[in-house]
């Protein structure tokens, strides 16, 4: 079996619609439950703490898990010392190191947020920041969680662009866990 750790419930929503586009294009084999795989923790401070992964330490040991893809913020490098890019992917080795887990780990770093990330992807992303800076949205929310939920009123129906090529490097290890 395989393990997904994320840092909370909008990352693991995010991964599944993923995970269903990738299957509806066939580059999935179904999976009846791709909630199933994903493990959501309580923030990136608390995916970055090996206490956290207790369970998984044993259910690896019991040989019930054979690969783990682990799926998280950068953030914003003021915020906290594991914060920025380079920080992250420091942190994230150095955790994978002390777990010392003897599986396929891997993991995938949305640079500053997953928010911001989507917004990338975006055909009208112009317009989106256009929004974001008439209403000072950064004053409210530096994240851009909220044009990102902006999106999602305007448009419940489109999902995100998933053949954009900022989702290639995600959609490779999402296929490579999932694979035999």
């Amino acid at each position: 079996m395989i393990r997904i750790i994320c840092e909370g419930l909008d990352d693991k929503k995010f991964i599944i619609q993923l995970l269903q586009h990738l299957e509806e294009n066939g580059e999935l084999n179904a999976k009846p439950e791709y909630a199933k795989y994903i493990e959501v923790t309580n923030g990136k401070s608390d995916l970055l703490k090996s206490e956290t992964h207790l369970g998984a330490t044993q259910e690896i040991t019991a040989g019930k898990i054979k690969k783990i893809l682990f799926v998280f913020d950068a953030d914003f490098i003021a915020d906290n010392k594991c914060n920025g890019l380079e920080n992250s992917q420091k942190c994230i080795e150095d955790l994978i190191q002390k777990l010392g887990w003897n599986i396929t780990t891997d993991y995938h770093i949305f640079d500053k947020n997953l928010d911001d990330f989507i917004l990338k992807t975006l055909d009208n992303k112009a317009d989106f920041e256009a929004c974001e800076q008439c209403f000072e949205l950064k004053k409210l929310n530096k994240n851009r969680k909220i044009l990102t939920c902006i999106y999602q009123k305007l448009y419940p129906t489109k999902p995100y662009d998933f053949s954009h090529p900022n989702f290639n490097e995600l959609k490779q290890k999402l296929i490579t866990l999932f694979k035999k």
